[in-house]
């Protein structure tokens, strides 16, 4: 352990090579660093903790205004069967309807009938809502895994170790950033050549409608689009090109990408493999690219939104509270399910973040007790039991005041709701209160009911039967907690222990009145 307010930190470099290597690092760290820094984080936790109070709070109204505002938007829907007319007497009401979605702009009388088209590689999908380009390239990865041990003394040993592979990324990684370099070998390319990008058709179409801007990135139900090289319009990138799995892969060329920090001095075309993808990943080398594509075809899809010239708005309640109310769904389904599914969101969105308050107020409240757990570190098996309990004290502490404070938010937002849930969580804390003065209770029981060794039980005579020393009685001290001595005695007499109060024992004559006899839990036994 080092000096108080030092760090030490020690290196050590694993081996290279091809596939990578490992890199570790351990860092030493005393029990006045540790105290220090678990007291700043008393601060942190108690803005954790009383902050987990009004997002909880805010939760509830959030789902009951929610709530409240899909029902108001259910009992005005209409549901029009005809969504290939704009019926104006349906303008400024909220309609539902099914109907394919199409790419609208295959109207226009273009040289590719309207359809989309990837501008560097001049792949085309006519009928796509959305056309995908996904691009990957081989690259250097850094991972880091950490371990923690605690030391005697309350100190605390880090060890973190960088691992270096070569794996297929969507986007750059930059190597500079790398703990280790490793002198320049784990070094990746400054540029991709080919990046992702995504192309959205102008306007997209529902029957007579055109689709709110707002529910493009709803769009998500794309496939793959096979392609050849034969589709490649550039003839350029047609000529550097290989097939690859549907797609295209691409060998590393440092000069055409103006990469100054070229450290390969192989020709990495000459690697590449087209009999099948596990060969190109065993070819590879770091800088290649491979490119694939997805479209997104036409489908049914079901709108719930207020009817506005050619388009659809969001439905806003009386009040105004509740959110939009603009659902869009793949699929025919009724306003009933449309409904139900949001309704179904609306439950998933509010437990989530009931769950995210409580794990914040608990963390919070982990924090603000931490700093004795720390000091219980100087002796590490201690600190880690202590740890555990601070743990259970935080979940139990917080999981009681998330429920009172859930309960309080219903009280306001719907009263005969907000009593149900109070008096259960009132209930919930009552049963822990008995279960916990139960256990206690139980706990003195059993030390009352506690066996000696050997298994025997003391019986104890009440303090007014025991007899007076008799005047032939010798007494005979004995030494707290040493084993008594048997006497071997003639008939009539008797050998008697006192109560543990007093530590010795009386031989001679039995007295006429009868003496009281403490059993042991190994009786005496005479000698003959």
């Amino acid at each position: 352990m080092s000096d108080v307010g030092e760090e030490i930190t020690d290196i050590e470099q694993g081996g290279g090579g091809e596939n990578g290597g490992e890199f570790t690092e351990t860092e030493y760290e005393n029990l006045g660093d540790r105290l220090q820094s678990s007291c700043c984080g008393i601060c942190i936790g108690l803005l954790l903790f009383f902050g987990a109070f009004p997002l909880l709070y805010w939760n509830e109204g959030r789902a009951v205004e929610r709530y409240e505002a899909l029902n108001e938007a259910e009992a005005q829907v209409t549901t029009v069967f005809d969504p290939w007319d704009v019926d104006t007497a349906n303008e400024g009401k909220l309609v539902h309807f099914s109907v394919n979605i199409t790419n609208g702009d295959n109207n226009n009388d273009d040289s590719n009938n309207g359809g989309l088209t990837d501008p560097i590689f001049g792949i085309a999908a006519p009928n796509a809502l959305q056309l995908h380009r996904h691009a990957e390239m081989y690259q250097w990865v850094e991972d880091k895994t950490t371990t923690t041990t605690k030391t005697y003394g309350g100190g605390k040993k880090k060890t973190t170790t960088y691992s270096y592979s070569k794996e297929w990324k969507d986007y750059l990684i930059n190597s500079y950033n790398f703990k280790n370099q490793n002198g320049g070998q784990y070094q990746n390319p400054s540029t991709m050549e080919f990046t992702s990008e995504t192309f959205t058709a102008d306007k997209i179409m529902i029957g007579a409608f055109q689709l709110p801007q707002q529910l493009i990135n709803r769009i998500n139900w794309d496939e793959d689009l096979d392609v050849t090289l034969e589709n490649i319009t550039n003839e350029e990138l047609r000529g550097r090109a290989e097939s690859y799995d549907g797609g295209y892969y691409f060998g590393y060329d440092s000069n055409s990408n103006n990469n100054d920090n070229d450290v390969y001095n192989n020709d990495t075309t000459t690697a590449v493999s087209t009999s099948s993808s596990s060969s190109f990943g065993g070819g590879a080398q770091v800088g290649d690219q491979r490119v694939s594509f997805r479209e997104t075809p036409p489908s049914i899809i079901t709108i719930v939104g207020v009817q506005s010239g050619g388009t659809l708005g969001a439905f806003v309640s009386e009040t105004g509270e509740g959110g939009d109310v603009l659902l869009f769904k793949q699929g025919n389904l009724t306003s009933v399910e449309m409904f139900d599914a949001a309704e179904e969101e609306n439950k998933f969105a509010t437990w989530l973040i009931r769950l995210a308050g409580f794990a914040i107020m608990t963390f919070g409240l982990y924090l603000v007790f931490r700093p004795i757990e720390v000091f219980a570190d100087i002796i590490p098996f201690v600190g880690s039991i202590i740890g555990c309990g601070l743990i259970f004290m935080a979940v139990l502490i917080s999981s009681i005041l998330s429920l009172v404070t859930i309960s309080i938010a219903w009280l306001v937002a719907r009263p005969e709701i907000g009593a149900i849930v109070l008096c259960v969580s009132l209930a919930v804390v009552g049963l822990c209160a008995v279960g916990v003065k139960k256990f206690g209770k139980k706990k003195n029981e059993d030390d009352d009911d506690f066996i000696a060794a050997g298994g025997g039980k003391v019986v104890e005579a009440p303090a007014a039967a025991a007899p007076a020393p008799a005047a032939n009685v010798v007494p005979t001290v004995m030494a707290v907690n040493e084993p008594p001595t048997v006497y071997a005695l003639p008939e009539g007499q008797v050998v008697a222990s006192a109560p543990q109060q007093q530590p010795y024992a009386y031989v001679g004559s039995a007295p006429q009145q009868q003496p009281t006899v403490t059993v042991s839990a190994q009786p005496y036994v005479p000698k003959y």
